[in-house]
């Protein structure tokens, strides 16, 4: 067995199956398994029959990803979510530079599709996420990206990540007290390099993130809130380099904002019919930083 990939998933049932679909092409010339774990309590993932599908409903990403690592038999792990596509090529780049590095985790690079990006063109918030470089690894990553390199990074992120077992077993996996999916990417690398393992991206290879059933701005917006909640969470773990302070002034504006968010909404939606981007942008950033407001002041302690 070279390879064991984890893919846990909720509730995207178009965008799994083409994510299962990729995944069993690109490793049919391998000996591989692939452990699907269904995180929903109300829709059934449908699986190739080669594939093994386990049930861990309603308990959450991390959790989802500790139960396929159990049923691991590979050293090899890889971490895939459920809309990212890989390739022949990629699984095959990915088992070439493990053989080069020890006590590694690797992450690919990532883009969004060409059919996703051509369709993002077309709508204001879009365009909001193409100015603000949100379809590409590298738009996240920031100034430091290294462009067709392998180059070591700060930390690492899950969306596919490469991981010998035995290293993920000695620092006991993900940690699962966190409410939403997020903060336990934030948690995970802090304990890895703890346990000296080096991070990488790997620049040179690419896989597709397709996100096409969530280019919604209300699924965006209430994002933004889920993962402010985990990032409280963290902080009361002891992560407090991820404390929010807000001046008094700022948490009044903040308050009032969310309490007459429909009608901020509404004001969106008018700004983006009428093709007025530039006013549509400030406003989406005035409603991320009120969504992120209410998350985390929602469970203080």
């Amino acid at each position: 067995m070279q390879l064991s990939i984890i893919i846990p998933t909720k509730d995207r049932a178009s965008v799994f199956q083409k994510t299962i679909a990729a995944t069993v092409q690109a490793t049919a010339h391998l000996a591989c398994q692939i452990v699907v774990v269904n995180d929903s309590t109300e829709n059934m993932p449908i699986v190739p029959e080669a594939v093994t599908l386990i049930q861990n409903p309603g308990h959450g990403v991390a959790s989802a990803r500790n139960a396929g690592a159990k049923l691991a038999k590979a050293r090899l792990l890889l971490f895939l979510d459920n809309d990212i596509l890989i390739s022949k090529a990629s699984i095959d780049h990915t088992l070439a530079t493990h053989q080069q590095l020890a006590h590694a985790c690797i992450n690919p690079d990532w883009v969004y599709p060409e059919q996703l990006q051509e369709q993002l063109a077309k709508t204001s918030f879009g365009r909001f996420l193409k100015t603000n470089k949100m379809t590409t690894f590298e738009g996240w990553y920031g100034e430091t990206w290294k462009s067709n390199q392998l180059f070591q990074s700060k930390s690492v992120a899950s969306f596919h990540l490469s991981i010998l077992k035995a290293d993920f077993d000695r620092v006991g996996g993900y940690t699962e007290g966190f409410p939403h999916a997020g903060f336990e990417d934030y948690d995970f690398p802090k304990r890895l390099k703890a346990a000296g393992l080096t991070f990488y991206i790997d620049s040179r290879i690419q896989v597709l993130h397709n996100e096409e059933d969530r280019m919604d701005v209300d699924n965006w917006l209430n994002n933004q809130q889920r993962r402010a909640e985990t990032r409280r969470v963290a902080v009361n773990m002891g992560y407090t380099e991820l404390i929010l302070n807000y001046a008094p002034w700022k948490a009044i504006m903040l308050r009032f904002i969310n309490l007459s968010y429909a009608c901020w909404r509404a004001a969106l939606g008018l700004l983006s019919a009428f093709r007025l981007d530039y006013i549509y942008m400030k406003c989406i950033s005035v409603l991320v930083a009120a969504r992120i407001y209410k998350g985390y002041n929602l469970n203080k302690s």
